[in-house]
């Protein structure tokens, strides 16, 4: 069962639609019309200060993104409005700026900025720029995230998966590590058809397969968004569009994801309340195929993405095949018996439960789940846990510590 929050906590905010690359693979859906020069501008700072005071009750964690967001002309009026209601965010760019000692020398400056996360799809410049489209974006994307890490933003890069670059994953995660990045992130290619780009079946497992042996090798990597398990066995996790996540266009319009066409209404004149319960928003949630409901990892991958189940001429998304009848096990923590679970996570109280969350990681939990929540307290160890919660209890301290919403300290 998925568990839709009374408000999203995650908001992704595109601030602006243009842009100084010209992506094959762009995920915005206004590209086209960016493209043919027929999208209006952005709203300005006072409007996106607006909708970010309407957001601020709510949100845990914005992204900021675009197009690139740093050529909206007023991105660091913007930073600032955010930055003063105390609404921690990360950047969403290419690393294509204008004065990247000025911007670097800003964000530093900005306690709320919690990571910038880069575009980098390849290890060379002909892998990168085939998804890019500009000569020398590689260059000036790797010298500006080694000028961000070395002043001490914490960096992490993006991979779309492509045809170019499914076999490059292990040098791509190699070079982001050289550059500084704290982790590099691997994502499916998520829009329309794009035959020339998009891989195929073999050569996206090809890159899954790598990611999966990095990750066991203790390399610093993780997945942007769903893999559905029928496809193969892997360890991402199930989107959170629609459940605790959406996205604000540049004109200030809610949609579910940033990949989503659907518009659910304006910002500007409705409340996130309104929005986010709405009949446009429920039917995309209703997009989710009836069989990944009895599907055993249902509540691991959440049935795909929806997105492409509006972009795709077979309503569905691609990878999602058959419903797996038996879950695969939860992989295995080693916790030491004495060690005492420290609770790092802000909570919410909502109908079926709680919600915890700490930036972008977020877990439902239910109420019966309380006093195993009360017991992270730092003085509990898991011995202690064991013997009044049993292994169910083991169970949610582990599932919470991978998700890094505790950390374990050892017993004085």
């Amino acid at each position: 069962m998925i568990h839709v929050l009374s408000t999203p906590v995650l908001y992704s905010l595109e601030l602006t639609p243009v842009c100084n690359n010209r992506c094959r693979g762009c995920s915005n859906v206004f590209a086209e019309a960016r493209e043919a020069h027929t999208v209006p501008p952005p709203l300005g700072a006072a409007e996106w200060g607006i909708i970010l005071d309407r957001i601020a009750p709510h949100a845990e964690q914005l992204k900021l993104t675009g197009g690139e967001p740093t050529l909206h002309p007023k991105f660091e009026s913007i930073v600032r409005r955010a930055s003063s209601l105390g609404l921690n965010f990360s950047l969403f760019t290419n690393a294509r700026w204008l004065n990247p000692e000025r911007l670097v020398r800003f964000l530093v400056d900005i306690p709320q900025c919690v990571g910038l996360l880069v575009s980098l799809h390849g290890p060379t410049a002909p892998v990168h720029e085939a998804f890019t489209g500009v000569p020398g974006s590689f260059e000036e994307a790797v010298a500006n995230v080694r000028l961000a890490t070395s002043a001490g933003l914490l960096v992490a890069t993006s991979i779309v998966v492509t045809r170019q670059n499914h076999d490059r994953i292990a040098e791509t995660v190699a070079l982001a590590a050289d550059l500084g990045a704290d982790h590099a992130v691997v994502s499916r290619y998520l829009g329309e058809l794009l035959p020339g780009l998009e891989p195929t079946a073999e050569e996206l497992l090809t890159a899954i397969c790598t990611t999966e042996e990095l990750r066991s090798s203790g390399a610093r990597v993780r997945y942007g968004d769903c893999i559905p398990q029928c496809f193969t066995e892997n360890s991402s996790t199930g989107c959170l569009a629609g459940v605790a996540y959406c996205a604000v266009d540049p004109w200030g319009s809610l949609r579910p994801c940033n990949h989503s066409p659907t518009v659910a209404g304006s910002l500007l004149h409705q409340p996130i309340e309104t929005l986010w319960h709405s009949a446009a928003m429920e039917r995309w949630r209703d997009l989710i195929p009836a069989a990944c409901h009895t599907c055993a990892e249902f509540s691991r991958c959440h049935g795909g993405c929806r997105a492409l189940a509006e972009l795709r001429p077979e309503r569905r998304d691609p990878l999602v095949g058959a419903p797996l009848i038996q879950a695969r096990p939860p992989e295995r923590v080693r916790l030491h018996e004495g060690l005492r679970p420290v609770r790092q996570y802000r909570m919410r109280r909502e109908d079926f439960g709680y919600v915890l969350m700490r930036g972008n990681r977020v877990a439902p939990v239910p109420f019966e789940d309380k006093p195993v929540l009360d017991a992270c307290d730092g003085r509990t160890t898991l011995r202690q846990i064991e013997r009044c919660f049993g292994q169910h209890g083991l169970g949610l301290v582990a599932a919470l510590y991978q998700k890094g919403l505790l950390e374990l300290e050892l017993a004085a």
